[in-house]
Parts: structure tokens; C-alpha cells; sequence
């Protein structure tokens, strides 16, 4: 009896240390999937920002650019996002970036 007790722990602990985590990814994912709806901004698994214009059962159609859609397989969806980047927010990201690099420079010459 007691030699049955460890291959049971065993068993015990490795079921919540792997298993179960990976079931509750699974289930977290597959909650995800089904709640994206239309006009939700989304990024993909391969990184792919849009906007979901049409959903079907098991794909979507994604604005990518104004006019642009591309049909992907609704698993491959990531992230819901609230904040969308966009082109404009990216370019005042880039020269607010330029600006403090280049004062730091100026501090490093000073010294």
C-alpha cells in the first residue's frame, strides 16, 4: 500500500504543476476566440494588427490598412487590444523618441 502512495503524489503534482495550467491556457484562449466579435482591434499570433470587420465560424475577415482585408483563422487571434496603435501614434512615438536621444547625447558630450 505504501509503495502505491508515491506514484500517486507523483502523479498528483504533476497534473497541477503541467496539466492543469495548460488546460486553463486552453480554455482562456478558446474564450478569447469567441468573444471577438465585429469592430474589435485585434493582434494576431504572427503579430498582425487590424480591425475585424466580418466574423464567420471558424475564420475572419481583418482590415489591415483602409481597404485592405485578409481572411485568418479566428484561433490565430491573440489579443483583443483597447489601445490600438496606429500610424499617427507610432510617428509621434519615433520623433518624440529622436528628440530625447539626442539631448542625451548633448549630456554625454558636456561631461
Amino acid at each position: 500500500m505504501a509503495q502505491l502512495i508515491l506514484p500517486i503524489l507523483l502523479f498528483g503534482g504533476m497534473y497541477m504543476l503541467l496539466i492543469r495550467p495548460q488546460q486553463q491556457k486552453a480554455k482562456a484562449q478558446q474564450a478569447l476566440v469567441n468573444r471577438a466579435s465585429e469592430g474589435d482591434r485585434v493582434m494576431l499570433a504572427s503579430g498582425v494588427f487590424g480591425t475585424i470587420t466580418e466574423v464567420l465560424d471558424t475564420s475572419a475577415y481583418l482590415e489591415v490598412a483602409e481597404g485592405i482585408e485578409i481572411l485568418v483563422s479566428r484561433a490565430s487571434i491573440h489579443e483583443i487590444l483597447d489601445g490600438f496603435p496606429t500610424e499617427q501614434s507610432a510617428v509621434a512615438d519615433a520623433s518624440s523618441g529622436q528628440d530625447d536621444s539626442s539631448s542625451s547625447q548633448d549630456d554625454v558630450a558636456e561631461a
